[in-house]
C-alpha cells in the first residue's frame, strides 16, 4: 500500500511539474494566502466544529449514506455554510483573507467554545 501512495504522490508531483503548475513553498498557490495567523485561527475553528460533530466532514458523509440523519443535517450544513460564506465575502482566496472572513471566524470559536461548554455531559466526570 506504501508503494501505492508513493506512486499517486510521484504521478501528482510530476504533472504538475510538467504543467507548469508547480510552486514551491506557501507563496503563489493558486487558492492559499499565507496569514498564518488566520490560517491557524480558520483551522482551529473547523477542528474544533468537527470534534464537536463527533468527527470529519469525510466521516460524516459516510454516516450519512449509512442513514445516519444527525450526520446527514451535518453535511446539509457544511454545503450551507460553504455556499454562504462564498456569497456573503466571508471566504479567503491567494489575495488575502475576505473583508469580513475575520470577524466570522472569531464568531465561530466564540460559538463553537460557547456550544461545546454548555452541552457538555456532566456526569461523566
Amino acid at each position: 500500500m506504501l508503494f501505492g501512495v508513493a506512486a499517486l504522490l510521484a504521478g501528482a508531483f510530476a504533472t504538475n511539474v510538467a504543467l507548469g503548475q508547480f510552486h514551491p513553498g506557501f507563496a503563489d498557490q493558486p487558492v492559499a494566502h499565507t496569514d498564518g495567523l488566520w490560517n491557524f485561527l480558520g483551522m482551529a475553528l473547523a477542528g474544533l466544529a468537527f470534534t464537536l460533530a463527533g468527527g470529519c466532514p469525510g466521516r460524516q458523509v459516510f454516516l450519512s449514506g449509512e442513514g445516519d440523519a444527525d450526520a446527514g443535517m451535518f453535511v446539509l450544513g457544511l454545503l450551507a455554510g460553504a455556499a454562504f460564506a462564498h456569497n456573503f465575502n466571508l471566504a479567503s482566496s491567494g489575495k488575502g483573507i475576505g473583508p469580513y472572513g475575520a470577524a466570522a471566524t472569531i464568531l465561530g470559536l466564540a460559538v463553537c467554545v460557547l456550544i461545546g461548554l454548555t452541552m457538555r455531559d456532566r456526569s461523566a466526570a
